[in-house]
């Protein structure tokens, strides 16, 4: 008899906030909101459990949350602060499965089967897990927790668990949970709700109910997957912590929205470097290169670069990036820029027939040992003259950047 089905995903609550207000006792019980930046025009990142009921969410402008709590405590984020109490946490996690799936800095997923045997054993392992958190983290740092029978209904037990709560979504009591808004369901944002509301959709338990060849006659494949979410059939399995990433990239929000070729790559060398940084310590190489360019006016470009040569190297990732910058037009003002690599794979040591490939890997990685032991861009590229100030390190949430437009091939 196949055994049970368990997926637990835990979220952490007003996480960045929380973790603040448990560094500074000060701050407990008080309005906070962590920005990337002080200035008025920063955006609030994180915001406390007394700040959101007050009005300041995420997003919220600095200068907006000013006005709506005018003695608003606010903290320029730390992201060095944040991974460390993440790590303690997953540290815990991991004593309670050997499948632990971290999602972003604040989620997790634990597969739990044959690890307890039921649901109620996994309600008892969550209960335990929150304890250990409050006593070996910190008190001050809450979490949600949500237990079903695959990936999907688990996120979305935890999603809309009542804060610090836990939340089972069985066969029992699934049609029941299901009687919400589309939006309240991973995966459905606003665009595809508005395309399953002119099917007549109006809720998720309406969406479980749906002939699902109609959905994927109207909305593809994804249609199936929406309707198999909701069904309680597994299409997304727990992800081991050794699989590799799908893409490694960095993006930034230019406090001066310009054309400025000279200034836009001077940032987008800093983004190379952070991303180089990042692929080498996992030991990976790449496939192509992502540029993604964002207008003050609406509208974007998106552009693929594929490297003959794996890339690894902060230079192999610039190159082709300054090379098309030089060659375009820009005639609109850009606001955000970001740049990522794809097609991962472990470093396969392959030599190049076009250059001294291993001579400059190594000199790659004596450089980021010594900016490992001495400090970040204690040595860096001339490039990056000039952008101490810019494009500062910062937590990401796992969100994929999709370039799908037209590509350029080198």
């Amino acid at each position: 008899m196949k055994k049970q089905s368990i997926i637990m995903h835990l979220d952490m609550n007003s996480y960045f906030a929380s973790v603040e207000q448990q560094a500074n006792p000060f701050l407990r019980n008080r309005p906070v909101g962590v920005c990337a930046y002080l200035s008025d025009n920063g955006t609030i990142i994180a915001s406390s459990v007394e700040a959101k009921v007050l009005g300041v969410k995420t997003g919220c402008k600095v200068q907006e949350a000013k006005r709506l709590i005018p003695d608003i405590f606010l903290v320029e984020n730390e992201p060095a602060k944040y991974r460390c109490v993440t790590e303690r946490i997953f540290k815990i996690l991991r004593e309670y499965t050997d499948a632990m799936e971290p999602y972003s800095i604040d989620e997790a997923f634990l597969n739990l089967t044959g690890w307890a045997k039921d649901f109620k054993a996994a309600e008892q392992i969550a209960c335990e897990i929150k304890r250990r958190i409050c006593d070996e983290v910190g008190e001050w740092l809450k979490c949600s927790i949500g237990i079903s029978y695959t990936k999907f209904l688990a996120k979305f037990a935890g999603d809309i668990a009542f804060r610090g709560s836990i939340l089972i979504i069985s066969e029992a009591n699934i049609d029941q949970e299901l009687d919400r808004e589309l939006t309240d369901a991973w995966g459905i944002g606003e665009k595809v709700a508005v395309k399953l509301r002119c099917l007549g959709i109006s809720n998720l338990y309406e969406l479980k109910k749906t002939d699902p060849l109609k959905l994927r006659h109207y909305l593809g494949v994804y249609g199936y997957h929406l309707w198999a979410n909701v069904n309680g059939q597994e299409i997304s399995e727990i992800k081991s912590e050794t699989d590799l990433p799908k893409s490694i990239g960095h993006s930034y929000c230019l406090p001066k929205k310009t054309d400025d070729k000279k200034y836009l790559l001077k940032i987008l060398f800093k983004l190379c470097e952070k991303t180089g940084r990042r692929l080498r310590s996992l030991g990976l190489e790449a496939g192509s290169i992502n540029l993604y360019l964002a207008y003050v006016y609406g509208g974007h470009l998106n552009k693929t670069f594929y490297s003959f040569d794996k890339v690894f190297t902060t230079q192999e990732i610039f190159n082709p990036i300054c090379s098309f910058i030089e060659q375009t037009d820009l005639l609109i003002p850009i606001k955000m820029i970001a740049v990522s690599v794809n097609r991962l794979t472990a470093d396969t040591g392959q030599l190049s027939i076009f250059y001294n490939r291993v001579k400059n890997k190594n000199l790659s990685l004596l450089i980021d040992k010594l900016n490992d032991k001495y400090g970040e861009y204690a040595v860096r590229s001339g490039l990056m003259l000039g952008t101490d100030n810019l494009a500062h390190d910062r937590v990401g949430f796992r969100k994929t950047l999709e370039v799908n437009n037209e590509n350029t091939e080198l």
